[in-house]
């Protein structure tokens, strides 16, 4: 089966589930998770996330606000049973309410980047905090609460958070230098790209270029809802086969009608499928969530790093 057929049938199968009042984005944006996670969708088993979150949560939770269909995706592929990947969600955002954290969506998709573990809790706070702190230092304005759930990730990894600060600032200026537009979105393309190493690259900026322009070249948007992925693009490396591989699957998916008037929706997953035997697998099959919606586009990065997250927990397993 193709990946059109793939995304046709498990959009199919989610639109039963999420209805039309969902935006087609999402719709189309959660269909390209599953299918490049290679999971297939399993209505039984959303709709019992949903029934429990609706059960525990409150009418005000973010759990159940229009974010509501991007947690239950998330839940729903972590491996673990429904009832206890909800149970576990919901005790990681008291310890980070206990730990100070403020309470609202991000506090929620900083808790879904934390491990299973109890006894790691309070490290991984603590190092996002200390993360927070030292971007800070260099973006006093720019760095707020739709932060964390960077901050959490790039925390846990290895490397002193001043360093890796400092490193996302100095890419900050220099993309700034390159006609990226400052803001959220480029703090965030800043931070992506000290994912595999806290100390600067003088490459990736010049490489994050050549994929902006490359992609322009063939008329693919590379607005700022798009400027985290680029950022992936970058720092994972990939190869002109890679880029090239990915902009076909594009515009075989953007010539399908559920694409007609949502192409931008198409990039993202054709880059998760395009990497879908990679070590990064989970992570590029995040990127599907990250620009179908530009309202919901801090809820969508930060599932691309929660899947990153359990990539990174995957590969050091099997090293060991």
């Amino acid at each position: 089966m193709t990946i059109n057929q793939k995304i046709e049938n498990t959009f199919k199968e989610l639109k039963k589930v999420v209805g039309w009042s969902v935006d087609k984005r999402v719709t189309l944006s959660l269909a390209g998770f599953y299918v490049t996670l290679g999971k297939e969708f399993d209505e039984g088993r959303f709709r019992e996330i949903e029934g429990y979150i609706k059960k525990k949560a409150g009418i005000f939770s973010p759990l159940r606000s229009h974010l509501h269909p991007l947690f239950v995706a998330t839940l729903d592929t972590s491996g673990l049973e429904p009832i206890q990947a909800v149970d576990i969600l919901l005790e990681k955002v008291e310890a980070l309410k206990k730990a100070s954290f403020k309470v609202n969506s991000y506090t929620y998709l900083a808790a879904l980047l934390m491990s299973n573990e109890k006894e790691t809790w309070p490290n991984e706070m603590e190092r996002a905090r200390q993360l927070m702190a030292d971007m800070k230092k260099h973006h006093r304005f720019l760095t707020s609460a739709d932060d964390y759930p960077y901050a959490m990730f790039l925390g846990k990894l290895e490397g002193d958070t001043a360093v890796r600060a400092e490193t996302m600032n100095r890419y900050y200026q220099d993309l700034k230098q390159h006609k990226f537009y400052v803001g959220n979105e480029l703090q965030w393309m800043s931070q992506v790209l000290t994912y595999t190493n806290p100390n600067y690259e003088e490459d990736l900026v010049s490489r994050a270029v050549v994929i902006r322009d490359g992609l322009k070249s063939v008329k693919i948007k590379t607005s700022m809802p798009q400027y985290p992925m680029i950022g992936f693009m970058a720092v994972l490396k990939m190869n002109e086969d890679q880029l090239n591989a990915i902009v076909t699957t594009y515009e075989s998916l953007a010539n399908m009608k559920l694409f007609a008037w949502y192409k931008e929706s198409a990039l993202p997953i054709a880059l998760g499928w395009e990497m879908r035997a990679s070590k990064e697998a989970y992570a590029t099959a995040a990127i599907s969530m990250a620009t179908s919606l530009e309202m919901l586009l801090q809820a969508q990065q930060a599932m691309m790093i929660s899947t990153m997250a359990a990539t990174s927990v995957a590969v050091s397993s099997n090293s060991n």
